[in-house]
């Protein structure tokens, strides 16, 4: 049990989880997402085993060749809606962490943006004994010129970027 919290957690501290879970800085949606997936499956399988018995049951019934056939080809369509049934809830529930990890992808953008950011870029603020007034515009010196933007190191303006840390040569 320890080891499954420490995996969804990182840690098996109260205060450290209960910090998580109050401040949303850990999504702790794939867990849940893990054990909502296989209720689900769970559920799917319920009922593929519920219509195979009402096909059992029809065929007895109808105890004839007819029936028998019927209850057979209603059988494989129920066993085809079963999978599809599993292949449309696993895609489902990929689509939610999908969105759930675009917001985790945004935030590791931005730390990555923000360690590209040069600390000198920022403009020094103004000595409190300057007496230039915004009306004197004779002895007003003129601004600064604006320090280039290099496009590479604005990530956070192309949507399809997608950091890469190393590069492999194959």
């Amino acid at each position: 049990m320890q080891r499954t919290i420490r995996q969804v957690f990182g840690t098996t501290r109260p205060r450290d989880i209960w910090n998580d879970l109050l401040t949303f800085d850990r999504l702790v949606s794939k867990p849940i997402v893990h054990i909502v997936y296989w209720c689900g499956l769970g559920l799917l399988f319920i009922c593929a085993l519920g219509w195979l018995g009402i096909m059992i049951g029809t065929g007895i019934k109808d105890a004839s060749v007819m029936g028998w056939l019927l209850s057979f080809g209603l059988t494989v369509v129920g066993f085809l809606g079963f999978l599809i049934g599993v292949l449309a809830w696993r895609s489902v529930c990929e689509f939610y962490l999908a969105v759930m990890n675009i917001s985790e992808d945004l935030r590791y953008l931005r730390q990555f943006q923000e360690k590209l950011t040069q600390p000198g870029a920022n403009p020094a603020p103004t000595p409190a004994g300057d007496t230039t007034t915004a009306m004197d515009v004779a002895t007003a010196a003129p601004p600064p010129p604006a320090a280039p933007t290099d496009p590479e190191k604005n990530l956070l303006e192309d949507p399809f970027f997608r950091p890469r840390f190393e590069k492999r040569e194959f």
